[in-house]
């Protein structure tokens, strides 16, 4: 049997070994602790990372969807209270811990009439604890215009986080103020441009009107002076009057064309007519300043026989006279020829001249505005220098080319193609329905002519005189009404540009009347905005300023009772 002091010694033993394995139960445990503290720590920050992670990812969405939304409506609309209170609203609604304030420039949004928008939330987030405040700018060309101000709980949302997202919001902002300046300004600088072609459209009816309107009256009275008894040298100082005139209408006629032409205000009229008018009209003008330079002048055509063309003839007309006037004018001796094919694709025209010649550094520039050859003091040759590139301007409008060849002391040779249709005469010429009026007797014919300017009076009066006829006269559209009202009239002539009443509220009064005569207005407008509104108030045709005594018969032989041209 063991001895006690064996057994004690083992009972010690065991104590010792429970104690230790309590000492190690109790540091594992210890240790097992603070694992689970540790983990629960752990837990805990990834939990608050995600929410984190969860709220930024949810604000970021929200932004995303507003920035959407009210991109759609920016579009649409311009900026106003109710966009911007809409936006300031539903921004602070994201979320608790953010709120903002917009400040924008009135001055530069009509519609937006205060200059800070906030919630009262912003107010209350600015005091409380935690909040920082932040600032972004909102620009316009590169310059700050306006501000968004915002106030986070850091303890929620990162600054910069927030920042980076509303930066966004600003973006927005800026780019549609930017589309409503830039719109701003389109239509402002359309209202000027509008208003600038008004000015431009006014300008130059009135210095057409007073122009011309003196015009008729002194190659008027040269016209009528011819038929006086003139000794020879009356005749000559006639002659150079003439002359003279015919420049200064030229002049004149260049500088407003150009202008129209320039300002996009001349149109083209076009109309029916004969070659054969053309040619004389032609003939009528060079053939003598061909003589008095001895050089030879003649016209040569091909396929124009019995056809008509389809243009406007004035300004065919005025390309013809240019070109073959600065043949003549640049030609001491020689001669100048014209040549014309009718062709499928229209009229091939060359202008040839015996003359000084072009060199090529002045071709490069021959068709541009007030340019000559030769611009010295002491150049021989005068003029304004806008034939040709009114010439250019005109064979433009019309579709066409215009080219030239030349070599100094040789001469040149001007090509000009216009696209016009031609088509074969089916009843009288322009030219034998003219002749058709020297058989007429005009004396029989009542008629009213309305002008406020005495030399017209005197001029269309002698003008008449000679066909037997002695008219009415009124001096402004009132006078005229009152005539009419009393006396029917075979033809009456009406200024457009009158004192008192002008002659369209006359001509609207005399139509409202149901005065059914041929009324044809006398004015200087040449534009087709100005003639037209002749037609609009009721007007039968226009006689326009500078008038010869040929215009004048041939408008009293088409609107003539009984035996008007058409009816020829």
């Amino acid at each position: 049997m063991p001895s006690s002091s064996a057994i004690e010694r083992k009972l010690k033993r065991e104590i010792a070994a429970r104690k230790a394995a309590e000492a190690l139960l109790e540091q594992k445990s210890l240790e097992l602790f603070n694992a689970n503290q540790q983990l629960e720590v752990a837990l805990k920050q990834t939990e608050a990372r995600s929410e984190a992670s969860f709220k930024r990812l949810e604000f970021q969405q929200k932004i995303e969807r507003i920035l959407i939304h009210f991109g759609r409506i920016f579009l649409r609309a311009n900026l106003d209270d109710v966009l911007v209170v809409d936006l300031v609203n539903q921004l602070s609604e994201v979320t608790d811990d953010v709120a903002c304030a917009i400040a924008l420039p009135s001055e530069l949004l009509p519609a937006v009439t205060q200059s800070h928008y906030q919630t009262p939330k912003y107010t209350q987030l600015i005091v409380a604890e935690g909040c920082t405040t932040s600032c972004i700018s909102i620009e316009l060309e590169q310059k700050v215009i306006g501000k968004l101000e915002l106030s986070v709980i850091e303890t929620t949302f990162d600054m910069d986080f927030v920042n980076s997202q509303m930066s966004l919001v600003c973006e927005l902002l800026a780019s549609s103020i930017n589309r409503q300046v830039i719109n701003q300004r389109l239509v402002e600088s359309k209202e000027r441009a509008e208003a600038s072609e008004r000015s431009t459209r006014e300008f130059l009816a009135m210095i057409n009107h007073e122009l011309r309107t003196p015009l008729n009256g002194l190659l008027g009275s040269v016209e009528l002076l011819a038929d006086t008894g003139l000794s020879d040298a009356q005749k000559d100082l006639h002659h150079n009057l003439s002359q003279s005139g015919q420049l200064l209408r030229s002049i004149i006629n260049d500088l407003l064309d150009f202008s129209k032409i320039d300002a996009g205000m001349l149109e083209l009229i076009e109309s029916k007519f004969s070659w054969s008018t053309l040619e004389s009209t032609l003939k009528s003008i060079f053939e003598h300043k061909a003589q008095e330079k001895q050089i030879g002048f003649k016209i040569e055509t091909q396929n124009l026989d019995s056809q008509q063309i389809k243009g406007d003839l004035e300004r065919i007309t005025q390309i013809f006279v240019n070109l073959i006037g600065n043949a003549i004018k640049f030609t001491d001796k020689g001669d100048v020829s014209v040549r014309v094919e009718n062709s499928v694709s229209g009229l091939q025209v060359s202008v040839t001249d015996t003359g000084i010649g072009i060199s090529e550094s002045a071709q490069k520039k021959l068709f541009q505005p007030f340019t000559q050859a030769d611009r010295s003091s002491s150049r021989n040759y005068e003029g304004t220098g806008l034939g040709l590139a009114i010439c250019r301007r005109l064979v433009e409008l019309m579709g066409g080319n215009i080219s030239l060849e030349s070599e100094l002391g040789v001469g040149t040779t001007f090509h000009v193609f216009l696209p016009l249709k031609t088509e074969l005469i089916e009843t009288k010429t322009e030219a034998v329905q003219a002749d058709d009026t020297q058989s007429l007797d005009f004396s029989a014919l009542k008629i009213l002519v309305v002008d406020d300017i005495k030399m017209n009076q005197v001029i269309i009066t002698k003008m008449l005189s000679k066909l037997g006829i002695s008219p009415d006269l009124a001096v402004n559209g009132l006078e005229a009404v009152e005539h009419a009202s009393h006396q029917q009239y075979d033809i009456i002539f009406m200024d457009c540009r009158m004192p008192v009443m002008d002659g369209f509220e006359a001509t609207k009064r005399l139509r409202s009347a149901k005065y059914l005569k041929p009324i044809v207005a006398l004015t200087a407008g040449t534009t087709t905005e100005e003639r037209q509104n002749c037609y609009d108030v009721g007007m039968d045709d226009i006689l326009s300023k500078p008038y010869t005594a040929k215009d004048l018969t041939q408008t009293l032989a088409k609107w003539g009772p009984n035996w008007g041209l058409e009816a020829i």
